[in-house]
């Protein structure tokens, strides 16, 4: 167990009034003062331990902390400046055929649609508004008011105080005034899985195989919330929900393949442990849409004129809250490249205070966007259900620079798996309701860096908001790191406080300043299950104003992007990848298996094309290698130093569970239905911690059952018989040694199903989904749903044969307290569709009720799809079941 570190709140006055340099370089305090038991006093030279001045990316310190390469950050990783934006051959809106209104008189939204719509369809372009006020409002049935759905178009003003946009509709619920993408990372046919477990972040993926993938392919990294993941947070009540949920977790473009090896090396280090056992699955995606920009206006909303601005009032029909919920500024989705730049809000005349309705900024399943000198202020609505957040984060390497939020519920916030490798850097927060937090389940590895705060705090807190199976917060982050705080004034509800942070394994606070910079490290408890030792690091607390450097990631990048021509893509000991490749990463320690006697043979490539690279192999198993890089004068020394274990491999255990990743077990128990065949899946932890697949190392595994009535094992597959509870051995031999575990799963009844004739389903697609994932509603388990936010969202439903279809059933997720609005169309060609039921609503039945949809005749079809307008509550779209009738 790592030792904890403890810590008392200081308030910075004191602190500031009372450290001083002692003799030796090292921090003193002044007699009698109050030292902050635990708190670590920057070195002499204002540095951290952590961060040396010969730092590399995977230094670790004695006890295996480190910090992340935060470097990435922001369009095209920083390695490309911001695009200067020219009006030479832009089109002017004002001008002919379009002539947007730019006195604010009448409506410009079609006249400025039309210009993106062409721009557009001209492969790019630039859409200029000049000086003026231009009115907008979402068109009926549309859940935006601008959208721009396409690469390389950039919408640009004459500048803040000059071009205004000004949405002019108080009824904004679930829609946003600028939308850029709307749809998802668009999956191909070409993916692998993880073939070893990655402890460390690293740029070199271990596949199954390498085939079909190339340099510059986009991929998505996805792993399934399985039992033993959500155990290892403490999670397994509080996220019961998400079991068997497939969560995105990193997006990363390649950078090589080497199909002789079977690796994939990525653009950006992976940023928390893919263990095996999750499923992790590479996945290659349609390049998303990229190079867009947004820049040089200021944007705002009329307010809403109805009152009932409660904390739940979202949910009250006829109230400003309830038409205001999650009416959101920009909201950008499933986009890379592209860049938000010197844009702020403002208020309108005849708005009280108000600049906005509710949200600001929205980063959603995006990678590398920049968003620079913002200014997000004043929401009216800042109930519950996500309202009032100025800029929220929901994908990876962002980078929110020089940017302000005011007058929040939550300045900045995290939500969610994808949020990893952010940086907030020279932000300022004022004045929020809230905290500036990480808000829900796990943000893995963000930076805070040079952030100011008056009248706000940042929180990295395990949250319990309840026993809810369902809650959806608690252990928030790990790793990441708060950098060099200045606290103007702390928030009313924290005294002398301005970084709290309780993160799940490590976490960091380094460098506070100003008036109030005082932390709080030393939290437990919050929910008993979630084990978030040891305290976090608290690292020279009131010393901010000397600690070097001052911004953690300028220096991060200027190391990388001084350095990355010499850098290395790959490292392969004896044609096996090495775990925690890090382009820049220069010192390797590599165990060999116990009785090694051969030399080790060592193998490199080179980052860029244009390097060379001469490797000095190892004397002996227990040597040193060297690989060195030369690039146009320059090189660089990579040092892997080897050691033979002294003890062999050894099972020390052997672990069973549903294998989720085909269907047959419910989704979020260990229960299958009577009738259903459902994979089993084992993993064999060694003695050296490493965890084998036993079927990637050829190891043979037994499964037995206890009760042959209740179900049988063929292989690796359980067939259910009837309903009852039953155990399930796995049982498995390495090297000598039997390891054997059991689990207790339960058979139960088969879910009901609507009566007639029903047709067979090929397969179910869809436009998008949370992580709930379309062939959920073939699966006959109630557990499990498809789910997808916005209008017009949509699921496909493909028979096994074009047939006569005289209705369909649906059976909606919490049907029974909300009604859904949609179209059902049908295709035989699954080009041309015809719409069978249009804005059809649900009725409400009694709880867990399918409800049948008669069509108005007969149809012919082999496509079948559902169109979402979402429920009465929300924009959200969610099915448990979809069947399809057979006409009579």
């Amino acid at each position: 167990m790592k030792t904890r570190l403890l810590f008392m709140m200081m308030t910075a006055c004191l602190l500031v009034s009372t450290i001083m340099t002692g003799s030796q370089g090292k921090l003193a305090y002044a007699a009698g003062t109050a030292v902050p038991p635990g708190t670590i006093p920057l070195e002499a030279d204002g540095r951290t331990q952590l961060y040396p001045d010969d730092w590399y990316p995977g230094l670790e310190d004695a006890e295996g902390r480190f910090l992340h390469d935060f470097s990435y950050a922001g369009y095209h990783r920083g390695e490309a400046p911001l695009p200067t934006v020219e009006l030479t051959g832009s089109i002017d809106v004002t001008k002919t055929p379009y002539f947007a209104d730019s006195t604010g008189q009448t409506d410009s939204t079609a006249a400025i649609q039309q210009a993106i719509n062409d721009v557009s369809a001209a492969g790019g372009g630039v859409v200029y508004l000049p000086e003026g006020t231009y009115k907008l409002n979402p068109p009926p049935g549309q859940a935006y008011a601008l959208g721009i759905n396409a690469s390389n178009v950039v919408l640009k003003g004459a500048g803040v105080g000059k071009t205004f946009l000004y949405n002019a509709s108080e009824y904004m619920k679930q829609k946003d005034i600028i939308r850029i993408g709307g749809g998802d990372w668009v999956k191909t046919d070409t993916s692998a899985k993880l073939r070893k477990s990655l402890t460390k972040p690293t740029v070199l993926l271990p596949v199954n195989h390498a085939e079909g993938f190339a340099v510059g392919d986009y991929v998505l990294i996805t792993f399934d919330t399985t039992q033993e993941f959500l155990a290892e947070l403490g999670m397994q009540n509080k996220w019961a929900s998400r079991l068997g949920k497939v969560e995105p977790i990193f997006y990363r473009q390649i950078v090589a393949v080497d199909e002789a090896h079977n690796t994939l090396t990525i653009d950006i280090p992976t940023r928390y442990p893919l263990k095996i056992r999750d499923n992790i699955t590479i996945t290659k995606t349609a390049a998303p849409i990229s190079e867009i920009g947004l820049e040089d206006f200021s944007i705002a909303n009329v307010q809403n004129s109805k009152s009932g601005l409660g904390e739940d009032d979202f949910k009250v029909e006829g109230t400003a809250g309830y038409e205001t919920d999650n009416a959101k500024v920009i909201n950008v989705i499933a986009a890379a490249n592209s860049w938000i730049r010197n844009i702020s809000t403002y208020k309108p005349e005849g708005n009280s205070t108000y600049h906005i309705l509710s949200k600001g900024i929205i980063l959603d399943r995006t990678k590398n966007i920049t968003v620079d000198h913002v200014t997000m202020q004043y929401p009216q609505y800042r109930g519950a259900n996500g309202n009032g957040y100025l800029y929220q984060l929901i994908g990876n390497d962002n980078l929110i620079t020089d940017s302000n939020a005011v007058g929040a519920r939550h300045s900045f916030t995290y939500a969610n798996f994808s949020a990893n490798g952010n940086v907030l850097h020279n932000v300022y927060s004022e004045n929020s309701f809230y905290l500036t937090d990480f808000h829900m389940y796990l943000s893995m590895a963000n930076l805070i860096d040079n952030m100011t705060v008056n009248g706000d705090a940042i929180s990295a807190i395990t949250r319990d908001y309840g026993s809810s199976a369902t809650n959806r917060h608690g252990v928030v982050t790990t790793e990441s790191v708060f950098w060099n705080t200045t606290g103007l004034k702390a928030h009313s509800s924290k005294n002398g406080i301005i970084v709290e942070s309780e993160q799940f394994g490590n976490g960091y606070v380094i460098g506070t300043k100003g008036p109030v910079n005082g932390v709080n490290v030393q939290i437990t408890g919050s929910i008993p299950e979630a084990d978030t030792k040891p305290f976090d690091m608290a690292i020279g607390i009131g010393e901010g104003e000397r600690l070097s450097p001052q911004s953690l990631y300028e220096d991060q990048f200027a190391r990388r992007n001084s350095q990355l021509a010499l850098g290395l893509a790959s490292v392969l000991v004896n044609g096996e990848p090495v775990e925690g490749v890090q382009f820049l990463k220069t010192a390797y320690s590599i165990v060999l298996p116990y009785g090694t006697k051969d030399t080790p043979t060592l193998e490199a490539t080179p980052f860029a094309s244009s390097a060379s690279i001469r490797i000095e192999q190892p004397a002996g198993p227990n040597g040193t290698g060297t690989i060195q890089v030369a690039n146009n004068g320059q090189t660089q020394e990579y040092k892997v130093t080897f050691q033979v274990a002294a003890n062999p491999a050894l099972p020390k255990s052997i672990t069973l569970s549903p294998d989720r990743s085909v269907l047959g077990w419910r989704t979020t128990s260990d229960a299958i239905s009577a009738g259903n065949e459902g994979a089993l899946k084992s993993l064999i932890t060694l003695n050296n911690g490493d965890v084998t697949d036993p079927v990637l190392a050829g190891i043979k595994v037994k499964y037995t059952v206890d009760n042959k009535e209740l179900g049988s094992i063929k292989g690796n597959v359980f067939k259910a018989k009837k309903p009852g509870t039953i155990k399930i051995t796995a049982t498995a031999k390495m090297n000598g040694v039997t390891v054997s575990a059991s689990r207790t799963f339960t058979v139960l009844e088969p879910m009901a199903e609507p009566e007639g004739k029903l047709a067979a389903i090929r397969q179910v697609t869809a436009s998008a989904n949370d992580g709930n994932l379309p062939i959920h509603t073939m699966d006959r388990d109630p557990d499990s749903r498809w789910s997808a936010d916005g209008i017009g969202q949509y699921l496909l439903v493909e028979l096994e044969k074009a047939q006569r279809i005289d209705q369909v059933s649906i059976l909606f997720y919490n049907g029974n307290t909300r009604y859904s609005t949609f179209d059902i169309e049908v295709s035989e060609d699954g080009v041309h569709f015809e719409k069978i039921l249009d804005h059809q609503k649900s009725r409400k039945p009694s709880p867990n009720s399918i409800e049948n949809f008669p069509f108005p005749k007969p149809v012919k079809a082999k496509f079948i799809k559902f169109v979402g307008y979402g429920n009465e509550l929300n924009g959200w779209n969610s099915i448990l079941e979809f069947w399809a009738h057979k006409a009579k």
